[in-house]
This record gives structure tokens, sequence and C-alpha cells, in this order.
């Protein structure tokens, strides 16, 4: 058994989806290459599957995802028997009385990206790219931060990658929405985008997507599309995207670091933040939030705006600067001290 052991506490299911599950996996995959030991904590067994197809132990607390507070009784006997030195927390469920009772046994690090109150906890990881000293500025004495895109935590396979060959037309376009389509968004932008009009159209359903049955059956007869279902090389249609539409959650990371140039929407409030920085930076505009106005008529007006090849050339050399792919190291050697 490895001397250094990383416990990792997060969730994966249909209602928060897998974002937060699938860049705890990176984190551990990097320390894993680092010599560590890595096992997941979750409330239930919805992410098991997973966790053991990538070769990790999972301890499955039996508690509610939502109610970490009530889960108390059930992890700190865990800690104590295992005699856990280290926990990454990543979730939106988390309470000031959690952090305070964890930290009566080990050290806690956080992966956050809301800043909902003070942490008292040993590092707060915010990889956001609005992520600085302003937006935590009230702090425990003694809690850590290492904040921005440097420390994102994607997979391998986004580590340094070549700069992107940006076509001087656009003709292949990729829709994601994330792990979930909540508010049935990608039919809607598909319909916005005139038939035939490109020669490839790849939509991503996520893993708790309800819309994939409707979109295969309603665009049948759009021969240029292809519907696509747990995307296991994700990367491959990245590379092969001209321009990508995405909901603002880490997603946003991995397509800036292959370069891609990308419209973005939101919708839920923690991707807000994210979806309004790329904008407000020239790097991704955004087409708003789904839960009001117009989305799928403002997401082809922006496709339309990037064929400029120029334009789009611009926005992924600056995006592949921001972004290196190497936040899963860094995060890892944070949390393994």
């Amino acid at each position: 058994m490895s001397e250094k052991i990383l416990y990792i506490r997060t969730d994966m299911n249909e209602k928060i989806a897998t974002g937060h599950m699938m860049r705890c996996l990176s984190v551990a995959d990097s320390a894993r290459e680092k010599g560590a030991e890595c096992i997941f904590i979750t409330a239930d067994d919805s992410a098991a599957s997973l966790i053991s197809k990538r070769g990790y132990d999972n301890i499955v607390l039996g508690s509610e995802y939502d109610d970490m507070d009530g889960e108390l009784e059930k992890i700190i006997p865990v800690i104590e028997s295992r005699n856990i030195k280290r926990l990454l927390v990543d979730s939106y469920s988390v309470t000031e009385n959690y952090f305070y009772k964890l930290g009566e046994h080990l050290d806690v690090y956080y992966i956050d990206d809301l800043n909902s109150f003070p942490y008292p906890v040993k590092g707060v990881i915010n990889y956001s790219n609005y992520a600085n000293d302003d937006f935590y500025p009230v702090r425990y004495p003694g809690t850590k931060y290492y904040l921005g895109c440097g420390y994102a935590p994607l997979r391998d396979a986004f580590k340094n990658p070549e700069p992107k060959n940006i076509a001087r037309n656009v003709k292949n376009i990729l829709l994601m929405s994330g792990g979930s389509d909540p508010y049935g968004i990608l039919p809607r932008i598909i319909e916005s985008i005139p038939a035939g009009k490109y020669e490839t159209i790849n939509v991503i359903c996520g893993s708790y997507n309800n819309k994939l049955a409707e979109i295969k059956e309603r665009f049948e007869g759009r021969k240029e599309l292809h519907v696509y279902s747990r995307v296991e090389k994700i990367w491959q249609l990245y590379a092969e995207a001209d321009i990508a539409v995405s909901a603002g959650g880490s997603t946003l990371y991995e397509l800036a670091s292959m370069g891609v140039p990308t419209v973005t929407y939101s919708f839920s409030d923690n991707q807000i933040h994210n979806v309004s920085s790329f904008d407000l930076d020239g790097l991704m505009p955004c087409a708003g939030d789904v839960r009001g106005g117009n989305v799928p008529a403002r997401v082809y007006s922006f496709i339309e705006k990037l064929d400029n090849m120029d334009e789009r050339l611009e926005r992924s050399r600056r995006l592949q600067r921001l972004v290196d792919g190497k936040g899963a190291d860094r995060l890892a050697d944070v949390v393994l001290d």
C-alpha cells in the first residue's frame, strides 16, 4: 500500500450530473501517477461503476448527497477507523459546521467556485477564470488559497496540446450541455441552425441527458447531424470542431486547453460567473441563460459571427495560453502536501 493515501469526497447523480466526479477523477489520476493511493467516498453507489472502471475503491456512506451535516455520523467513524489524514471535498452541499467537524480529525481541501461562506479548511482550490484574491475578501486564518486556471483539473489528454488548426471556413459544429440537459436546450439549438448549412454537427448527450431519444427521432432526416452519448475520447471531437457550443461547466476549460472557439450559455446559478467572465475577457461569447431569453437564436448569431477565420484564430491562441492542461498535477501536489 502506498505511503500516501488521498481520500476524495464527492458525488455524481442525475441532479448534479458528472462534473464534480470527473474533475476529481482527474486529480486522482494525477495523484496516482505521483505514487499515491486514492479512495473515493460517496453518499450512494450512483458512481460506483465509473469509479471502479477507473481503478479506484469506493466507500459508500449510505447518506443523502445534499445533507452533508446529516452524514457526519457516518463519515467520521470512517475517518477514525481508517486514520484518514487528508480529504479532498467537492460538493455544493457543504456547510461551515461540516468543515469544522471534519477539521477536528484531518486536513480538508475544498474545490470551490461559489464562495458561499468563509471555509474553515486547510486549502481552497478555485480554478475558475474569475478566481482571484478579491473573490475571497473574508477568510479563515491559516487557510491557503490556490486560485486560477492553472489548477483546472483536466485529464491527461489535455496536457500541452498542439496549437489548434483553424480552418478557413466553419464546417464542423460541436453542441454540448454537460452531463445533463434539464431545460432541453440542445434540441432547440439544433433547430436554430439551418439544415444543411454545415457539413457536420456533432451533438453530445451526457450520461443524465434524457433528450437523447428525442433528438435522434426528431432530427432523423438531417444527414449532417451525429448524436453521441458517453463519449470516451471527447478530445477527438474537440479537435475536429471548428466551433463548439457548451454550457458553462468544466468543459469550458477542456475546450480552452485545445483552443476550440466556443459559444457559451448557462442553465444554473453556479455557471453564471464562469460564462460571464469568459465573455467579458473576450474569449468565449455568451448567449445568455437558458432560463430567460432566446438563447438558441443568440447561439446561432454568434456561430455566424465566428465564421471569420482571423477572429477564431485569435480566440484560439488566447484560450490555449490561459489553460495549459496541467492543473490536475498542480492540484494533486497541493493536496498531497
